[in-house]
């Protein structure tokens, strides 16, 4: 077998297995009467095919995962059971080639040394990464209550996932190449902006079609950041007029999304398309949705944000600094104002719908703490392949100060990894429990 038929069974078989799995986890689910895939199998998709496309389209406008499985039973003779498990099958490994892509990209770009075989494992495990769920903590649930980037559950939201990376890394690679002169970290974007504006504002509708949730955190998240910098560029008396300039056409990229994002908010709450609905969107008091799902909110997090914590603690300066880590905490730190101050009214403010899009800005953090990772393994690698030792470090005592430091550094990231896979495994436990 040649190196690309190498590089290409290596990229695929993940995701097939990831395809196989999740097709196996909806059959299982949609059994369920309470189950999330049951509700948009025969609830919403039967709202299409008994009542019209209107009606159907009122009830859930974002409806990218159900027209593929319309579209399977009406022309190809699929029944909605199986078709709900292809589609949400095929959402779940284009998320993970998506992930798989941006890291070989990052990769090779920071010549970090990432093999395919790696990258395939990496991304893998990503999918599937869970919080770290013990039943006697007072967290909340395995998922309610912890929640996750990965709501394996959750069928439109899984759908969202693969649109709501591309969009990540089209906004650090617009950044990095108009506000700091540089080439794109994962593509080529200094060669045709304008092309990769256009597809950044395509990725991002997209998404908005899946599930609002991603853009709802998303645009603010650039917003306030950008304005903060033209603030600080106005300060400063920079070029604030020209940034300024910029910040719109980083607007209008965001304009179908946004306009597609109020059509559904009329459908569903002007239009009468919220099926038993007896309120509307509501601010609600400091975490009153999330302390429905647990006693103790801020546990929780811990348990679902381990991992990018931990990275945060060992590359603090990092996040602060760079492009990619800054959106990834303010598009999380976004989400969660989302989830502690906002709900819907009446009944369905049990339903913590304004929960999903901080589990969108999970997945930004997640995504940056893991890329950053690679960057740490790539730089240690580095250090220890090129560093010289000095000619007069002979002694034993010597030789044990000098290698302090790349041992610390080295215990540090096996730790990362460790709470890496243990997350992982918890993810594991969790699909286990889907598939019954």
């Amino acid at each position: 077998m040649n190196r690309k038929k190498y590089e290409n069974f290596t990229m695929l078989l993940p995701a097939a297995v990831l395809f196989a799995l999740l097709y196996r986890t909806v059959m299982q689910e949609i059994a369920n009467p309470l189950s999330d895939v049951n509700g948009h199998v025969y609830v919403y998709i039967l709202g299409f095919l008994q009542d019209g496309f209107l009606s159907g389209w009122k009830e859930v406008p974002y409806c990218m995962w159900h027209l593929p499985v319309l579209f399977l039973y009406k022309v190809c003779g699929v029944p909605l059971a199986n078709g709900a498990g292809l589609v949400s099958g095929f959402f779940a490994a284009l998320g993970y080639l998506v992930t798989y892509d941006l890291i070989r990209r990052y990769a090779e770009r920071r010549n970090l040394g990432v093999s395919p075989l790696m990258s395939a494992l990496i991304s893998f495990s990503f999918s599937l990464v869970q919080g770290i769920y013990v039943d006697f903590w007072d967290a909340g649930e395995r998922f309610s209550g912890i929640f996750s980037m990965n709501p394996l559950h959750n069928p439109t939201h899984m759908a969202v996932r693969p649109f709501a990376m591309l969009c990540f890394a089209l906004v650090v690679d617009l950044w990095a190449v108009t506000e700091e002169g540089k080439e794109g970290l994962f593509f080529p974007v200094e060669r045709d902006v304008k092309k990769y504006r256009i597809l950044l504002t395509v990725m991002l509708f997209l998404s908005a079609m899946a599930k609002p949730v991603f853009a709802e955190m998303f645009v603010p998240a650039v917003a306030f950041t950008m304005l903060v910098r033209w603030i600080a560029k106005c300060t400063r008396k920079e070029e604030g007029k020209a940034y300024f300039a910029e910040c719109l056409r980083m607007l209008l990229c965001a304009v179908p999304a946004l306009v597609y994002i109020l059509l559904q908010f009329l459908a569903y709450f002007m239009w009468g398309g919220s099926y038993g609905s007896d309120g509307g969107f509501t601010v609600t008091s400091w975490m009153e949705v999330w302390s429905l799902f647990s006693d103790n909110v801020l546990l929780s997090i811990l348990c679902g944000m381990a991992f990018p914590i931990y990275i945060l603690l060992l590359s603090g300066k990092w996040f602060l600094e760079n492009a990619m880590g800054r959106l990834a905490l303010v598009g999380y730190g976004i989400g969660l104002l989302e989830a502690a101050l906002l709900g819907e009214g009446g009944v369905k403010l049990s339903h913590g719908d304004f929960l999903w899009p901080m589990m969108c800005g999970m997945l930004l953090w997640w995504l940056a703490a893991l890329l950053r990772l690679l960057e740490l393994e790539g730089l240690q690698g580095a250090t220890a392949v090129t560093a010289p030792k000095a000619a007069d470090e002979t002694t034993p005592a010597r030789d044990a100060r000098a290698g302090a430091a790349p041992n610390l550094r080295n215990a540090l990231l096996c730790g990362a990894w460790l709470l890496f896979l243990a997350h992982v495994i918890f993810g594991f436990l969790y699909l286990r429990t889907l598939m019954g």
